[in-house]
């Protein structure tokens, strides 16, 4: 086998992989949302503003679902949202 057909064999497999990978995150970021989704609507006002201002470097997905449902109820901006 030439060397170029094992480089092609080893991208391939890389690739592979990566797809997998990118697929699993993908399944596993959109069930985090879901569930998110289902819990934000039961918190106050205070407790979504907390999660928009503090958690964004933990949990992205968590902020973009709880500012969703705080657009929802009427707060615009982040600076609505640092008023509650």
């Amino acid at each position: 086998m030439s060397f170029w057909n094992k480089v092609g064999q080893v991208a391939k497999v890389a690739g592979e992989y990566a797809a997998k990978e990118a697929k699993t995150q993908y399944e596993g970021a959109k069930e985090r949302s879901a569930q998110y989704a289902e819990e934000m609507p039961n918190l106050s006002d205070r407790q979504l503003a907390k999660i928009c201002l503090t958690e964004a470097q933990h949990s992205p997905i968590k902020v973009v679902v709880a500012r969703k449902e705080l657009r929802n109820r009427g707060y615009e901006t982040m600076e609505d949202i640092k008023s509650i």
